[in-house]
């Protein structure tokens, strides 16, 4: 039988695999936030004991992901659509991307249970600075991570040009 640490280090990878498959980032974006271990921390002290197993275990049982197409299929059919563990995979794409925790509805904690954290909440001020949604927008966070003294006065840069696509074969 494995020992503790090992159990939890195979957990956390499966957590930052399913947050990669949730959120669109590498899974190596995402440990590189430093965020991990404190989301995953976050998640179950809000969680009634076992729930975020149960979304493990079905990111678990996904399909491996040589057809991403199949595979997103069956992410949405066995977690995002599940009514347990679908809120559950949205709130986790949310902490992400915002650094936030939104309360799940009153009709699943009516059904699963609830927790007294349980509420629409920053999770700290490393998770909003560190929120993806940063980089998804090419910012930074608002009143964090300030560009510098008068980055103001200098114009915006330009994004690179995208390279030319070249027109089918047939369309010219």
């Amino acid at each position: 039988m494995p020992d503790q640490q090992e159990h939890d280090s195979a957990r956390a990878g499966q957590f930052a695999d399913l947050s990669a498959l949730l959120t669109g980032f590498g899974r190596i974006e995402l440990l590189g936030t430093g965020m991990a271990s404190s989301y995953l921390r976050a998640i179950d002290a809000v969680l009634p004991e076992g729930v975020l197993d149960e979304v493990l275990g079905a990111f678990g049982r996904l399909p491996p992901g040589t057809d991403p197409g199949a595979r997103d299929a069956a992410l949405r059919s066995s977690i995002l659509d599940d009514p347990k563990l679908g809120p559950v995979a949205r709130n986790l794409i949310v902490v992400w991307y915002c650094g936030t925790w939104t309360a799940l509805p009153d009709a699943w904690r009516a059904a699963y249970g609830t927790s007294p954290l349980d509420t629409d909440r920053v999770l700290s001020a490393e998770s909003y600075q560190a929120g993806l949604q940063w980089v998804a927008a090419g910012a930074h966070p608002a009143g964090a991570l300030q560009q510098g003294y008068g980055a103001w006065s200098a114009a915006p840069v330009a994004a690179p040009a995208a390279a030319p696509v070249a027109a089918p074969e047939g369309a010219r």
